[in-house]
């Protein structure tokens, strides 16, 4: 009786938090006038990139010592997300068979800025006392320095990531391309930044970030429409709803088998494992397109564009599943000398 109670409650605690609360911000925004919506319309691209470096900078804002997370969980954080956005988390090879096509490496790379917007070196950490001892999404206060927050650096050059103490047990959110500048960016809960093997939660693998970064980057939730199937990518089965917990596979809604292992669905952080190539696709749509400004810094000290190299030859282009590649997307090079390249073309 007492082990039943027990799972009972567990549940209760699970349930109760909020997954994410993107949408909803959204909605808050348009009501203020602080959000457009865009269209992602392509637009060619003649520069082929080895990587998109995105320079990130880690406002922690806190009220007692357990808020002020340690650098050690920000660097497992950023190790998620570069792993989870090129394909390289070692659960990738969970992924069932039927999907394994349409799972895709965005080439997207992460990195904790080295230079604050006035050209100053930086860990790419800030860290911030507040009075406030918990910050409610609808306010806004953990976007701004003179309600307990930290103003933003410049959104157009860096992705800024708020780690506070959000109320009503939300995990995190984030704006959506077309958000005033003011209030660009990502926030999560202290609770979920990094990997903690030691906590309980289902919610402890970084995934929250990876989630949340996917909306910044112009993505919706896989059951955004339910069956209906809009979520702007044809290779993301509809769903009828959102996913919990981690369930059996097969499970179907809609007539279809649901592709519950998705970054962009609700389901814990242990059971989370792709993108696909639409939704990799539009990402570096919006990097290339509305977010652009990322890309054009020197914040990440990275050179982004591949240099010609006449030293080794080329000797074959093949796609991530091994086939001749002749198109467009992501490709490997393979030279003479053993080298590897990961490309995408853009056209």
């Amino acid at each position: 009786m007492r082990l039943c109670f027990f799972f009972i409650l567990i549940n209760s605690i699970i349930f109760s938090q909020e997954r994410c609360a993107s949408e909803s911000y959204r909605s808050i925004l348009k009501s203020k006038k602080l959000h457009n919506e865009l269209f992602i319309n392509s637009k060619p691209k003649t520069k082929i990139y080895d990587q998109f470096n995105v320079p990130i900078v880690f406002h922690v804002i806190y009220n007692n010592n357990s808020e002020n997370i340690s650098d050690e969980n920000i660097l497992s954080q950023l190790e998620v997300l570069n792993n989870d956005y090129n394909a390289e988390n070692s659960d990738f090879l969970n992924i069932p068979g039927i999907f394994t096509d349409v799972a895709s490496s965005s080439g997207i790379r992460f990195c904790l800025a080295e230079l604050d917007p006035l050209g100053n070196l930086t860990t790419g950490i800030t860290r911030t006392f507040t009075d406030q001892e918990f910050f409610n999404m609808s306010e806004d206060k953990m976007k701004k320095s003179s309600e307990g927050g930290v103003d933003p650096w410049d959104t157009e050059k860096y992705l800024n990531i708020w780690i506070c103490n959000l109320s009503g047990n939300l995990l995190g959110f984030s704006t959506y391309p077309g958000a005033d500048s003011s209030l660009d960016g990502v926030v999560i809960d202290y609770n979920y930044i990094g990997v903690n093997l030691e906590s309980s939660s289902p919610y402890n693998l970084g995934r929250t970030a990876t989630h949340e970064i996917g909306h910044y980057f112009g993505l919706e939730h896989t059951f955004y429409a339910g069956c209906s199937d809009w979520d702007d990518c044809d290779d993301t089965p509809a769903i009828s709803t959102s996913t919990f917990g981690c369930p059996d596979f097969p499970q179907q809604s809609c007539g279809t088998i649901d592709m519950t292992m998705n970054f962009m669905d609700y389901t814990n952080d242990a059971c989370m494992h792709m993108f696909t190539i639409c939704q990799t696709e539009k990402m570096i749509d919006v990097l290339l397109n509305q977010r652009s400004n990322l890309l054009d810094n020197n914040y990440c000290y990275y050179n982004n564009i591949l240099e010609n190299n006449s030293s080794k030859v080329l000797l074959n282009r093949i796609d991530l599943l091994g086939r001749n590649f002749n198109s467009h997307g992501f490709y490997l090079e393979i030279f003479d000398d053993g080298t590897v390249n990961k490309k995408v073309r853009l056209n």
